[in-house]
């Protein structure tokens, strides 16, 4: 008897419309069920049925969509999380203090807010670089310390596009690992893990699920190794699990991955090159443009489609952006990205003071709407702007020193709650000024000084002078530091401290005044700056709740 020949490997597409082809085995139903349970029985002998325990670990909700995604990505195996920033914050939280780790200029927002409210504190050594320039990646790079490469490509919102496999290739030979956050450009578009990659992420609310009714992340790996289980382990502890619910929702939308993505795609490539000499625009950001810098690289790494966002720079300032926004009738004004709906949004007053992104900067996430409708609507929305293109300015070039300090210094200082200047220029004695809170700057100074050294700083200068009082000798010497360092600090942001006494125990009362009442850096500006300069045990006695006008009130920053 003659044997059939092997059935062919499905492509991609079939095993995502498919969800891999499972049947429930119970009822024969081509959509499966709910597992809504969170914990399992034992057997009489107290062994576990199938291995699972308690649905933190063990839930069989995760089972066909980290399957999937695994296939899709190539991967080893999956791992799903509650949000993107769990995938994100799992990664980095399984690192140890001292550990290196390189980080692209421009990257999602909530990252680089995160790294600059927590990895510092932790004893992370965060630079923050260029990484569309290979040299760039390659200067940063420290052979032995440099334990992880963080890169976003297309990078949000500029879509700077990295080159995958080179960098992985550098980063390996360094002894670091690279985690791709490829959120926008998921495996129909791109598969970093065949480029060398260790890790794809994926912020699996936007194009995974598609349709904006789920918030979920994931992560892809190479190898199901030690670094692989010990972020399962970290999953599993902090309980950043996706509900089931979620879970099933996931997979429904992953079913429709390709048509959709494959549509966006589409779509996004005729506005931009409809938009690219619109005469209201200074320029369209997109990697499907022949003239954007990382179209060569985009094209042999994104064999799928350039993607399904860009952004334009409106001719004007923040607030013609705003406008812009505000006169659209088919785009949706709202954050996210990826859903079935075309959105739209100024980014700049969404990422707040820190942002490196210029605020006459639009992004589109463009849907499935027909093309000529989203055109249409960007045409009338831009009418009022129309007129002779400007011409761009000449571009100034910085010294290293200045580079490093926009890059890795201002933007992170800024998202902890001060403001800081380089008030020296280029020069090697580099002077610091800077206002807000204390610990927004004492906890990372060391890192601060360290990067402008290796920039090639002389000395590094701070005013107002860091002065401490490491003794904690008596309440004159508190008094003396929070006049010479802290009060003159709080100053530019409205703010102010004050001694009121030493309680039964010893430890020094403090009350806050001004803006600094209510302020949710109130508890940073404490415990990160003013104990560890005053050398003492400190106790907050402000009335918070009698804050009227908190310099950070307590919204999103």
């Amino acid at each position: 008897m003659t044997e059939l020949p092997a059935a062919p490997q499905p492509q991609p597409e079939s095993l995502a419309a498919q969800a891999l082809g499972h049947v429930d085995p119970a009822t024969a139903a081509l959509v499966g069920p709910i597992h809504m349970s969170t914990t399992f029985e034992r057997r009489p002998d107290n062994t576990y049925v199938d291995g699972r325990g308690y649905a933190r670990a063990d839930s069989p909700a995760y089972d066909e969509p980290e399957q999937l995604l695994a296939q899709l990505d190539g991967g080893a195996t999956a791992l799903l999380f509650s949000s993107g920033m769990a995938a994100v914050t799992s990664v980095f939280s399984v690192l140890l203090p001292g550990d290196h780790v390189i980080v692209p200029r421009v990257v999602y927002w909530g990252v680089r807010k995160w790294l600059a409210e927590f990895a510092g504190t932790w004893g992370l050594d965060v630079t923050y670089v260029d990484t569309s320039s290979v040299d760039a990646v390659d200067e940063a790079l420290r052979p032995g310390r440099t334990r992880l490469v963080w890169l976003e490509t297309p990078a949000n919102p500029t879509w700077a596009i990295t080159d995958i496999a080179t960098v992985c290739a550098l980063a390996h030979n360094a002894g670091a690992r690279v985690v791709v956050d490829s959120t926008a450009a998921p495996p129909v578009i791109s598969r970093p893990l065949s480029l060398g990659a260790d890790i794809v992420m994926h912020s699996a609310t936007k194009y995974l699920n598609g349709h904006s009714d789920v918030l979920a992340g994931a992560l892809v790996f190479a190898a199901d190794d030690a670094f692989c289980q010990r972020i399962r382990a970290w999953r599993r502890g902090s309980g950043n699990v996706l509900g089931p619910f979620e879970a099933w929702l996931l997979l429904r939308g992953m079913r429709t991955l390709f048509v959709r993505v494959r549509q966006q795609c589409a779509s996004a490539l005729r506005l931009a090159e409809h938009l690219e000499h619109h005469d209201a625009l200074d320029g369209v950001l997109y990697p499907g443009l022949a003239t954007h810098p990382g179209h060569d690289v985009a094209e042999s790494q994104m064999p799928g489609g350039f993607g399904g966002m860009l952004s334009l720079l409106v001719r004007g300032d923040d607030r013609d952006a705003v406008a812009v926004a505000g006169r659209v009738r088919l785009f949706k004004r709202a954050t996210s990205l990826g859903g079935t709906e075309s959105l739209i949004e100024q980014r700049r007053s969404v990422e707040g003071p820190s942002s490196p992104v210029p605020g006459n900067l639009l992004r589109l996430s463009v849907g499935l709407e027909a093309a000529d409708d989203l055109i249409a609507d960007l045409e009338q929305a831009l009418a009022p702007l129309a007129g002779p293109r400007r011409r761009a300015p000449s571009a100034t070039v910085a010294s290293r020193i200045e580079q490093v300090f926009t890059d890795s210094i201002r933007t992170t200082v800024i998202a902890r709650g001060a403001t800081i200047e380089l008030a020296s220029g280029a020069s090697p004695d580099v002077l610091l000024t800077w206002s807000g809170s204390v610990g927004a700057l004492l906890a990372i100074r060391a890192s601060v000084e360290r990067a402008l050294a290796s920039a090639g700083a002389a000395t590094v200068r701070f005013d107002p002078a860091i002065e401490s009082n490491p003794s904690g000798s008596s309440s004159a010497d508190a008094e003396r530091v929070l006049a010479a360092t802290v009060n003159p600090a709080l100053a530019g942001h409205g703010g102010a401290v004050e001694l009121i006494g030493v309680d039964v125990n010893g430890a020094l009362q403090l009350r806050f005044a001004g803006r600094c009442v209510g302020c949710t850096l109130a508890e940073v500006t404490l415990r990160q700056g003013i104990e560890p300069l005053l050398g003492h045990a400190v106790i907050d006695v402000t009335d918070h709740r009698a804050g009227s006008d908190p310099y950070y009130a307590p919204t999103k920053r």
